[in-house]
């Protein structure tokens, strides 16, 4: 079993400026504060916009089922945050440019690179000083976690849980492996030679040409490489930082980790699987390209021993029980604060009649998309869809 640490933060790059504002631009107080039209709805926009984008027009319309619901989300998001922001200010809890530059390099290595990090806070439209503010407050919540009484799981508790749940540690046979692509796919040559050819000049007789050249070209690299790799296997983890397109794996010397069969292609897999440990593989084509494969280690199937998975496990358990910290404490938060929906339009009396109004809409659009015909199933259907959210 793999487990994938939990985010402890609850703040979904939301900027709250909570401060002086015309009575008229408010649409929500929250104790205290106050979040004005500006702010509530220009984070909610851009968040809709980045999440609901590929999405069919009709999902997108403010009146549809998907936005009330993204919107019903957001606003638990808003209120979470504020009122935790409150407390952090009530026990005086800061973050230093240190910690907070430390928490950004943290999260960078668990990425793989800064350059898939910057990615990413491309595509999700973060500015550096909304990155600086959710560091801060990464570091915030941890340290009022630790103010709470948030600790770590213990031994015993861990062995409990391996031995309840051993079905989780059951896995298949797999393999660790590396591998070296060259991309080889037409299309995706084709793609790239038509993006650089900024000024249209090239005919379609002219990128087929082209594909087909740097079609052998690759292949032709691809073998020199392979027999650079077969006269010194230690040097694998260079030549993929220096070669390899995959950018998922290349700066990580190639290295897939275990992988099962289901994780791979078929001819990647049918390779990987029948090659002894420590050997490079002949070139595999695969519709992604041609792979230099070299497996490092194999695991027959079978339940993994505890103490094979006992850190991951640890770690896991213990971000469970801080969370769980965490959650007692922004439920007694809600409980005692005065929040006052100035928009009426943003209570949760309304929200949930404009999710029942927009339902029947959404249950048409679903057994149009071919999903199940019983209005119970499309009902089952759309809460575990909330729920995967959450």
């Amino acid at each position: 079993m793999k487990f994938t640490k939990i985010a402890l933060t609850l703040f979904c790059s939301i900027a709250l400026f909570c401060g002086c504002a015309k009575d008229s631009d408010i649409v929500l107080k929250i104790n205290d504060k106050n979040i004005t039209r500006q702010e509530f709805y220009g984070d909610f926009n851009r968040i809709k916009n980045l999440q609901l984008k590929n999405a069919p027009k009709e999902l997108q319309k403010d009146d549809s089922y998907a936005v009330i619901a993204l919107k019903e989300r957001f606003l638990n998001d808003v209120i979470v945050r504020s009122l935790l922001e409150q407390e952090f200010e009530k026990r005086k809890i800061e973050a230093s440019e240190k910690e907070i530059k430390d928490k950004k390099a943290q999260i960078i290595a668990q990425i793989g690179s800064e350059e898939q990090f910057n990615n990413i806070l491309k595509q999700n439209q973060i500015s550096e000083q909304r990155l600086n503010s959710d560091m801060a407050n990464e570091v915030k919540i941890a340290k009022l976690i630790e103010t709470l009484g948030g600790k770590e799981a213990t031994n015993s508790e861990v062995e409990k849980y391996y031995k309840q749940n051993k079905i989780q540690f059951t896995m298949p046979e797999r393999v660790k492996a590396s591998h070296i692509l060259f991309d080889t796919n037409p299309e995706s040559l084709k793609r790239k030679i038509t993006d650089a050819d900024k000024e249209a000049k090239l005919s379609t007789a002219d990128i087929d040409s082209k594909v087909k050249e740097e079609i052998a070209r690759k292949e032709k690299l691809a073998e020199e490489v392979r027999q650079k790799a077969l006269k010194n296997p230690k040097n694998f983890a260079e030549l993929a930082k220096q070669y390899s397109e995959d950018p998922g794996s290349a700066q990580k010397g190639g290295d897939l980790g275990f992988v099962t069969r289901t994780q791979v292609v078929k001819e990647f897999g049918d390779v990987a699987f029948s090659q002894k440990v420590g050997t490079i593989s002949p070139i595999v084509k695969s519709q992604f390209g041609e792979h230099i494969i070299y497996v490092t280690d194999k695991a027959a199937a079978g339940v993994q021993p505890l103490s094979a998975v006992k850190n991951d496990l640890k770690t896991y358990l213990t971000e469970q029980k801080k969370i769980q910290t965490l959650q007692k404490l922004i439920d007694g938060l809600k409980q005692s604060a005065k929040i006052e929906y100035v928009d009426t339009s943003l209570s949760p009396d309304n929200i949930k009649k404009q999710l029942e109004e927009a339902l029947p809409k959404q249950i048409e659009f679903q057994k149009k998309q071919g999903a199940p015909k019983s209005k119970q199933k499309v009902l089952d259907k759309i809460k575990k869809e909330k729920e995967a959210e959450k």
